[in-house]
């Protein structure tokens, strides 16, 4: 069964958006955001850190 090359080239994305996506939560500097915010804005960035990975990682998931 061949896979559709909509679906490898959309799992490739993926696998970038999750890498630039890590980069930005890390590197950037948005998980030591915590020091300055309010704690009830931390618990929504974690959520959408959370609900970002996972659905990347699902997309990304599609080719294997």
């Amino acid at each position: 069964m061949s896979q559709d090359p909509a679906v490898a080239e959309l799992s490739s994305e993926a696998r970038a958006v999750r890498a630039r996506l890590e980069t930005l939560w890390a590197d950037e500097g948005v998980d030591q955001l915590a020091i300055f915010l309010d704690p009830d804005i931390i618990t929504v960035l974690k959520e959408i850190k959370q609900v970002s990975f996972e659905f990347v990682d699902k997309v990304a998931s599609l080719a294997d």
